[in-house]
């Protein structure tokens, strides 16, 4: 039989400062997820998602990638009906594959290329929205979690 490092009878105890050290970082953790999930119902309640973008591509592995983007405006400067119709109606079924193609040439920083083939195809009609503090344009984009467009990028 093997002798027992801890003598018969006796537990280890956790030290009082180490459980005061867990529980402070507990409650710090747990405040700043409250405090990220408020300010996220805060900034969705004063949005509205006026525009939703699903993109595809075959990658050159042969797998398929795929990834779906939310396009939102301030309720207080709207992104007019027409526009996002617009956008909306659109066929972008091979919009996902000729971003690929042209990511794959026009390499950039790591984790931007994705970012740029965005910026380069998905183009919206200008507007402006007359509010109380004048015109003004704003577009908040989002992509959804479990897209994986950016992961097929060699």
């Amino acid at each position: 039989m093997v002798p027992s490092p801890v003598a018969p009878g006796r537990t280890r105890r956790l030290r009082p400062w180490l459980i005061a050290v867990i529980a402070v970082v507990g409650a710090i953790a747990i405040a700043a997820t409250a405090v990220s999930v408020a300010l996220a119902v805060l900034r969705d309640s004063r949005y509205t998602t006026n525009v939703t973008l699903s993109l595809s591509y075959v990658g050159d592995d042969g797998r398929t990638y795929s990834c779906t983007y939310d396009y939102s405006t301030p309720n207080s400067a709207p992104m007019p009906p027409a526009v996002a119709r617009q956008m909306n109606e659109r066929d972008w079924s091979r919009t996902g594959q000729r971003m690929y193609e042209w990511a794959k040439t026009h390499r950039a920083a790591e984790g931007s290329t994705w970012g740029l083939a965005m910026d380069e195809f998905v183009r919206f009609p200008p507007w402006q929205v007359k509010t109380d503090t004048g015109s003004t344009h704003e577009l908040w984009s989002r992509e959804r979690p479990g897209g994986t467009c950016e992961d097929g990028l060699p």
